[in-house]
């Protein structure tokens, strides 16, 4: 606990010194360098119109970019800020944590969906966030949402989680599910013999960076931010760091159903229900815990879902939009219907709309 409130009060002092997508900084990380084949994407931008370049500059966007077809199409980086910059994903890392357990669930290396790891949950409960585990959000007060954040031993911290609601009840968004799946993830790697073969030696960013960054190659150097110097566990809750661009090509990966140049390096099943609103939560009843928050008018609609770990929006007569989202508005958006991927990293929300329809809607109208 002494531990704890000192990584609080350190936290405290040093916080408002930077923007939250340069946050990473204010702690160790395990670094993720460029690929060894580093690959850039390919380019043909045009130039924004006036209203989202105002958009953009007066919501702290960091970085834009938009792509259709695999081209960047639309780019805008912050003032000051290089095309390479890694910025804080927060949530944003659930997704990708997503995609690296759909992997090793292919290969047996981690307990399967319906097998119970902790306090009688399974996998699938973690996945589709409706443990019942207790969990609080918002950093106004030391809650259980600051423990996972800043405890520097996320290892015993998803350990310590209980159980609050019934299970498998409702929907509840909550960072101790993707902790523990990250901690599972780690124990399943070392069980069956996976050890990191490449630069990055913490099991699982090693497996992230080998498995998934590295063959997309990965253009900039990004980072993992972990618990602590002496423990070292990757926060697969909210700690992946990345440039715009190299987070865009996660997001053709998932356009592509897990394929990346003739290589399937995601299974192509696992990424199909891992988005698939049937085996989530759909509908705006299964939302009404979040109603007095942000996010609550959009669910109210019906019109989103939540698979396993991705967010998704249902689609009339087209392949239903999917997306990452971080608590800053970050955001990777996956539009099968225009065969188009956005990305926003950002320093905060700084938007009374929701950021995925305004994505959207640019798209639609071909502002995008």
């Amino acid at each position: 606990m002494i531990a704890y409130l000192a990584e609080v009060l350190r936290y405290l002092r040093l916080r408002p010194l930077v923007g939250a997508s340069d946050e990473h900084h204010l702690f160790d990380a395990a670094e993720l360098p460029r690929a060894p084949e580093p690959k850039p994407l390919p380019a043909q931008p045009a130039a924004l119109s006036a209203d989202w370049n105002g958009r953009l500059a007066e919501t702290k966007t960091r970085a834009f970019r938009v792509l259709r077809d695999g081209v960047v199409t639309r780019s805008w980086n912050a003032p000051g800020d290089e095309a390479s910059r890694a910025g804080r994903l927060y949530s944003v890392t659930k997704s990708v944590l997503s995609l690296a357990w759909g992997i090793a669930d292919a290969e047996g290396r981690v307990p399967g969906l319906d097998e119970p790891v902790f306090r009688g949950l399974t996998v699938r409960n973690l996945l589709r966030m409706d443990s019942g585990l207790g969990f609080d959000e918002g950093f106004t007060r030391l809650n259980r949402q600051v423990y996972t954040y800043l405890n520097p031993d996320a290892r015993r911290t998803v350990r310590r989680g209980r159980l609050a609601d019934p299970v498998a009840r409702d929907f509840h968004y909550n960072d101790f599910h993707s902790l523990l799946l990250g901690v599972l993830l780690e124990e399943g790697l070392v069980r069956s013999g996976w050890k990191p073969s490449g630069p990055v030696a913490e099991p699982v960013a090693g497996w992230v960076w080998e498995r998934l960054l590295a063959p997309l190659g990965q253009e900039n150097a990004g980072r993992f931010v972990v618990d602590s110097t002496r423990r070292r566990f990757p926060k697969t809750e909210s700690g992946l760091c990345l440039s715009a661009d190299d987070l865009a090509k996660v997001g053709l990966l998932v356009l592509g159903g897990g394929a990346w140049e003739g290589r399937q390096l995601v299974p192509a099943a696992w990424l199909s229900q891992s988005t698939d609103p049937a085996q989530g939560w759909s509908g705006a009843a299964a939302f009404g815990r979040y109603q007095g928050l942000a996010w609550g008018p959009w669910l109210a609609t019906g019109r989103g879902y939540y698979g396993w770990h991705w967010w998704g929006r249902h689609e009339s007569g087209a392949p239903n939009t999917v997306f990452a989202l971080g608590i800053h508005g970050q955001m990777l958006v996956v539009s099968p219907r225009h065969r188009a991927v956005v990305v926003r990293l950002a320093d905060r929300w700084a938007l009374k709309d929701w950021w995925p329809e305004v994505i959207l809607d640019g798209l639609d109208s071909g502002e995008l």
